[in-house]
């Protein structure tokens, strides 16, 4: 299926995007869906390919950013879990995708290693090729292994992790890759030599003006991974030992789950919701006063805008203490600063022209 567009007079840039983006509902589409924007407003012709799932993809909001908009099919076939490579990775491949890749001479930028075996396959020569890293995978899925109590997708992600972490040579095709996070800016620095961190694309432009107090706390999350269920069953433990304030659960899925959780509990709730951007970064657009562990982020200019808690008692008593702080424009203006040069989108996006450039 092929939706095109007017020419315009600059940049051409191929993207091979694992999902359609649209709507940007959680973390790696919302990255994608606001790159594309941030890229489309500097003048960059995107042509958008993407895999689906679904029949009929909503493709509206891309029609008006994309030059033009290309869609595949999904390939799952039983025999693909028997293939070396990842079967997250080779589901994600077409002979069209290499004919449309092949008939516009223009970078390739592909979004997360599950959309990259097209590069595993195909040279493209004297073409600039770049990679957004969404996860380091072999460690994303060796994680999801861990937490998994069903056994057979336990076993499912203990192979997907150990293909992965054969397949991750792959990042030496690329001339750069653009990691989310300063660790693995330096796991790629060190392995491939050709990394370089951009921070995530949001869609937030400016901090909301709030008043000085809120009156609950908020947790969203997609509770159908198992550490996300970790996290929900930790803070519900915490809060559970503060009945005087309010924490909102949030999620579009598992609601049986939690309701179980929370059962007895009156301080907290479940509310059915998704959409919700980024957790730390919409909670610092959004919200007033954060509390991360030392996991959830690892850019020093952002984690000075949170407090830091790892154990129970250390989020007990930093929610305690931060519900009686004012939210000051001080902290607000701190914010904003940081919302226009480390987290603009269209400067982010500018990193990636500026390597086209070169």
């Amino acid at each position: 299926m092929l939706f095109l567009y007017p020419m315009k007079a600059n940049q051409p840039l191929h993207i091979v995007c694992f999902q359609n983006p649209y709507p940007p509902v959680y973390g790696g589409v919302i990255d994608v869906y606001y790159k594309v924007k941030a890229l489309h407003t500097l003048g960059i012709n995107v042509h958008f390919h993407c895999f689906i799932d679904e029949k009929k993809p909503d493709l509206t909001a891309l029609h008006s950013i994309c030059e033009a908009v290309y869609v595949y099919p999904r390939k799952f076939k039983f025999f693909k879990l028997f293939s070396r490579y990842p079967f997250s990775v080779v589901t994600r491949y077409s002979k069209q995708l290499y004919k449309n890749l092949e008939a516009i001479d223009a970078p390739i930028l592909c979004e997360g290693l599950q959309s990259s075996f097209v590069l595993q396959q195909h040279a493209f020569p004297n073409r600039k090729k770049m990679l957004r890293l969404h996860n380091i995978e072999s460690n994303y899925y060796s994680g999801l292994a861990q937490s998994e109590t069903r056994f057979f997708k336990k076993i499912l992600f203990q192979r997907e992790a150990k293909k992965y972490d054969d397949y991750q040579a792959v990042l030496a095709k690329f001339d750069r890759v653009f990691t989310l996070s300063h660790f693995e800016q330096a796991y790629v620095q060190e392995q491939f030599g050709n990394g370089e961190y951009v921070p995530v694309f949001h869609g937030n432009s400016r901090f909301s003006k709030l008043t000085d107090f809120g009156d609950f706390a908020f947790y969203h999350g997609d509770l159908r991974m198992s550490d996300n269920r970790k996290a929900v069953a930790f803070l519900v433990d915490v809060f559970a030992q503060i009945p005087n304030y309010h924490l909102v659960i949030a999620s579009s899925k598992a609601a049986g789950y939690v309701n179980k959780l929370i059962k007895g509990i009156p301080s907290i709730t479940y509310v059915q919701q998704s959409g919700t951007k980024l957790k730390t970064i919409n909670s610092l657009f959004k919200s007033r006063h954060c509390v991360v562990n030392e996991y959830m982020v690892d850019d020093p200019e952002i984690l000075a805008l949170c407090t830091v808690a790892s154990t129970p008692e250390e989020f007990k008593s930093a929610i305690e203490e931060l519900r009686f702080v004012d939210f000051t424009p001080e902290i607000q203006e701190q914010r904003q600063q940081v919302a226009e040069t480390l987290l603009s989108d269209v400067k982010n996006a500018q990193k990636i022209i500026d390597f086209l450039a070169n």
